[in-house]
Order: structure tokens, then sequence, then C-alpha cells
């Protein structure tokens, strides 16, 4: 069904990494004009980790294409199996890098680079480009973005219970938290947040933008009031039935664009 979808959205399917028996997909959006040295944008989907590909993020990988970005959609290791977050984390590593080892392909700007990601997928995002190490190997520049969008993040796992029983115990949840790796070198980051969500919450994303900002680096949080975990009215049940409020979803994405063309990635 993801292939199906992503052909039948312009997608080209390609496998940017295989690890054991799987398969790790990365659906390419290119834009209608041809163009050498253009900016890029790596999407990852939400799922508490455990749920999800990259199917769930089509619609705005495809927007971004119309606006000029190489956008692509990035599937990653589920965390059940006896995998875990590590190896997500991992794999969005693998997929900055890949993405930039086909520069030439795809006619891709190695440093205008942005990842976007909802929930978990900002985690991840996040993640690679403040963590100094995956299972104690340095994360190198070519595995970073150079742009970070959030869309409901999770950014401080370091005593979050569901986070740390998913670990399995292979490693201190602090390890994969991107709150503790705050410095001068996080990049350009925009985060959009529910006041009321109860997965994650909009006090860790005000202390994560005002560290960055402590620390003189832009970061720009738009938290929306009455709405929780992606922006949903349906306060009661966050984990599923998500109801966006269509204004402030519009709203978000404006600003997410906005931000771009403050970058110079998009006009």
């Amino acid at each position: 069904m993801e292939d199906k979808a992503g052909k039948e959205m312009g997608a080209e399917r390609f496998v940017y990494r295989q690890v054991e028996d799987r398969s790790l997909k990365a659906f390419v959006f290119l834009p209608k004009a041809k163009g050498d040295r253009r900016p890029a944008v790596l999407l990852f989907h939400g799922g508490a980790w455990q749920l999800g590909d990259a199917s769930a993020l089509f619609g705005r990988a495809k927007e971004f294409a119309e606006k000029g970005l190489m956008a692509i959609a990035v599937d990653y290791s589920l965390a059940n199996a006896g995998r875990t977050p590590i190896d997500s984390v991992d794999d969005a590593c693998a997929a900055f890098a890949w993405a930039r080892e086909h520069a030439s392909e795809f006619g891709l700007d190695t440093k205008r680079v942005v990842g976007y990601g909802w929930s978990a997928g900002g985690h991840l995002v996040a993640a690679a480009a403040t963590l100094h190490a995956v299972r104690e190997r340095k994360i190198t520049q070519q595995e970073r973005p150079n742009v970070l969008m959030l869309y409901s993040p999770a950014l401080n796992m370091a005593k979050d219970p569901f986070f740390t029983r998913i670990m399995l115990g292979k490693a201190d949840a602090g390890l994969y938290s991107p709150t503790e790796y705050i410095s001068r070198s996080l990049p350009p980051t925009l985060i959009v947040q529910g006041e009321e969500d109860t997965i994650v919450y909009a006090k860790d994303a005000r202390a994560f933008c005002a560290a960055a900002q402590k620390s003189g680096v832009r970061c720009e949080l738009h938290v929306y009031p009455g709405v929780g975990h992606l922006l949903t009215r349906n306060l009661k049940v966050q984990y599923r039935d998500f109801d966006a409020d269509p204004k402030f979803a519009k709203e978000a994405h404006e600003l997410e664009d906005a931000f771009l063309v403050s970058l110079g990635y998009i006009h």
C-alpha cells in the first residue's frame, strides 16, 4: 500500500539502508523544475517509535516539492521485536547521509538539508542534530540536518517512563534525549506545539527553545491554545483519532513555509 500510494503521488522509491532482512525505504518527491544544488527536506513520521510509515507525510512531502524542495519521506526501524528508538535514531542519521551521498544524482545542495518530523519523528530529527553519538559511534556532520522543523516533537526523554520502557534497558534514556545536548551548534529550529498536549509537553518545547536561544541559536516556537498532540481537538484521547484543528494546521504549515523562505530555501 505504501509503495502504491507513493507511486500514485509521484514519488520514486529507493532503499536507503539494508538492516538484516529489512529494506528501509525513502520516497523521493522531486520538484518539476530541474536544477542543481537545490535544498532538500527529509520527513519522518510519528507513531510513538512503534507504529506508522512514511506514507503519513506523503501529502506534506508533495507540498514541499511543489515549492521547489526535493522532499524525501523516510521509513525507519520501529521499536518492536527487540528493536528500540536507538535503531530509529541510527536510521535517521543514515537517511541524511544517504541523501547527501546521492547529491549529484538528485541535484541536492548538501549544505541545505532540512529535517522535518512529527511527534516521534521530531525526536529522530532533533536527535540526529544534537546527539554526540549513537551506540558510542560518533555522529558525523553528513548525518545531521541543517535546519529543524518539528511538529509536536518528543524532546525531553531523560525521565520519560514510556521512552525508558521501550529502550529495553539497552541504554540510558538521557543519552538519546535532545534536550540534554543543546549547544550553539544546533541548527535554526521551528517548533509547532499544542498547549494541551498530554503526549509531549508544551513546557518541554518551551524549555528546549529557551535553551537554544540562550546558546545563540534561532528557535521559533508556536504554541496553539486549546489543542493537543498534533494540534488535535480531541483532548480526551490524544494518541489516536486525531482531529487536527484545520485553522491551526493551515497556519502551522504557512509558518513552516515562511520559515523556509526566511532561510532562503524556498521563494
